[in-house]
């Protein structure tokens, strides 16, 4: 018994509540004895609705042995795959929910989000904690989800994004580093994935820990009951020590390659830069947050001269999503040429499109010089700020808005930091942004095109 009043102590003197004004819920927090956050987003308008969210704090990026890229990905396949062929098994529980059951895999996370009724949390919780907890799977089941990751990476490798993805990881990270591959892995390292059983086993055992995963629960429901049913139910995953990551090394650009498609297709241009991890609040990371509408936005001046006034790309986009990280990573802008230029002027206007979109980006180091700077940047962040607003439409939205900026300070209060920090962003913070991070030493470029069209 006195166990048990010691164990309650402690749990009430780590629970949190943020509830400020930008974010309209409150987030409250509890942190269980084996380092498990559990975050709970009461949402009763959303009437019987529960979205059930586990965040492991590991994806491609932690892939660091030599030869065994992929395996975070395949551990996203083998989860669903626990207590497969027995009376436990976890798939054929979770369709008699009427659950929606998905999960994915980016650099630093994989996150696992089934969506149900707020009358399954019980049930939901303790099949989501036992996969966790104690996955268990035959090695006839890990070779057939190899199988079926080489299946997937064979459609992937059709879009010729894939292969720009890769190129990027290896010009600017190398095989040192868990960002120099895709998040699929390495073709060879796919095909040889039937024989990496040892290698999948030892990363869930090193990074599938409570200490190391989120649990975020958004809904119709109470916070106490959630908070009290997810320790009962994750309160014996174990934690363990995760290893250090290696800092990603300076490249020493610029550095550019061109790849040659198989198809005849429009071409592509991507143009990427190093910027500095993430870390929500910092003038920096509202530079990042804002450069997407600043530099890729219709009303931005590269966008209007490439598409509309010279009319030489079907489509451009500043991806800064995928900038954002724990370790530095790349901020791309991606434009797909019209193909109908490219015929007639062939790689001269990819390395025009290439010279253009870094002349732009290069040429923010003196943004607040520019006449309408100010007033530019006033209405980017009015409209980001709508835009984030807007996306808590769903407690399946809700959670993991919350989950993807919390997992990088664990402070419930971060979306208050996050807008309060792009509310202050000046232009002359986008001048020392680009400044130090928009420079030739940390440019990628690469084009890409089909064999055929060019005259």
């Amino acid at each position: 018994m006195r166990s048990r009043i010691i164990l309650l102590v402690f749990l009430i003197a780590v629970t949190a509540t943020a509830h400020a004004q930008f974010f309209p819920y409150p987030v409250q927090k509890r942190t269980l004895p084996n380092g498990l956050d559990v975050i709970v987003i009461e949402t009763p308008e959303f009437r019987n609705v529960l979205s059930f969210n586990t965040l492991i704090l590991a994806g491609s990026g932690r892939e660091n042995e030599k030869g065994r890229s992929g395996l975070a990905h395949l551990f996203e396949h083998i989860i669903f795959r626990h207590d497969h062929d027995t009376a436990k098994a976890y798939q054929p529980a979770i369709e008699k929910m009427g659950a929606f059951n998905n999960a994915y895999t980016w650099y630093d996370v994989t996150y696992y989000h089934p969506l149900t009724f707020t009358s399954n949390l019980e049930q939901l919780a303790a099949l989501e904690g036992s996969r966790f907890r104690e996955l268990r799977y035959s090695e006839r089941v890990f070779r057939t989800e190899a199988g079926a990751v080489y299946g997937e990476y064979r459609r992937s490798a059709s879009d010729p994004g894939l292969r720009i993805e890769e190129v990027l990881g290896d010009l600017m990270y190398g095989p040192a580093h868990g960002y120099g591959h895709s998040t699929i892995g390495y073709l060879d390292d796919v095909q040889d994935m039937p024989n990496a059983y040892k290698s999948a086993v030892a990363f869930y055992d090193t990074y599938y820990r409570p200490n190391n995963a989120i649990v975020v629960v958004a809904g119709d429901v109470k916070a106490d009951e959630v908070f009290s049913v997810v320790e009962k139910h994750f309160g014996a995953w174990k934690a363990k020590k995760t290893p250090e990551q290696p800092d990603p090394k300076p490249f020493n650009g610029p550095k550019k390659q061109h790849e040659t498609w198989e198809s005849d297709i429009p071409p592509r241009v991507l143009v990427a830069y190093m910027v500095p991890p993430y870390v929500p609040g910092s003038p920096e990371a509202a530079a990042m947050d804002v450069m997407s509408d600043l530099m890729g936005s219709e009303t931005a001046p590269l966008y209007k001269k490439l598409r509309y006034e010279e009319q030489v790309a079907s489509d451009m986009g500043v991806d800064n999503t995928s900038s954002v990280g724990f370790d530095a990573r790349p901020m791309s802008t991606y434009v797909t040429v019209a193909k109908d230029k490219y015929d007639t002027q062939g790689r001269s206007l990819l390395d025009r499109i290439d010279r253009d979109v870094a002349t732009a980006f290069e040429g923010l180091s003196w943004f607040s010089s520019q006449p309408d700077s100010a007033a530019r940047l006033e209405a980017i962040k009015s409209q980001l700020r709508y835009d984030i607003l807007a996306s808590f439409n769903s407690p399946a939205n809700i959670a993991e808005n919350i989950a993807m900026y919390y997992r990088f300070s664990r402070d419930p209060q971060v979306l208050e930091k996050v807008a309060a920090a792009i509310a202050a962003l000046k232009p002359t913070d986008v001048d020392a942004f680009a400044k130090k991070y928009f420079t030739p030493k940390n440019r990628v470029s690469i084009t890409l095109a089909g064999k055929g069209g060019a005259k």
